[in-house]
């Protein structure tokens, strides 16, 4: 007999294990200066958020790459969640926010 999402005994999960995690992002990446590539651990990178004044580069995971000024402090980002599927993140100053997607409801 399959074991159900809500069979687990209250001591072998916590209530995201035993019902899942709403919303479609898990957990978020603080990036300060550097690179930090969204691969193995990291993989499923989403959404980002990027404070006014943060400067470096946004590489999508098909290809193509994003100033990460030309998204901070507009009025569709500005310390908005924008959607992007990220390969990496370059931050040459300020830090970024990238949040990892939720693969059970993409």
């Amino acid at each position: 007999m399959a074991v159900q999402p809500y069979d687990y005994p209250a001591s072998q999960a916590d209530d995201f294990e035993r019902k899942g995690h709403p919303g479609r992002f898990l957990r978020s990446i603080t990036c300060g200066s550097g690179t930090t590539v969204f691969t193995g651990s990291n993989f499923g990178a989403g959404g980002i958020i990027v404070p006014s004044g943060t400067t470096g580069t946004a590489s999508l995971s098909a290809g193509g790459d994003i100033p990460l000024a030309s998204i901070a402090g507009t009025a569709t980002a500005g310390n908005s969640i924008v959607e992007f599927s990220l390969r990496s993140v370059k931050v040459d100053s300020g830090t970024v926010y990238v949040l990892i997607k939720n693969s059970s409801i993409w």
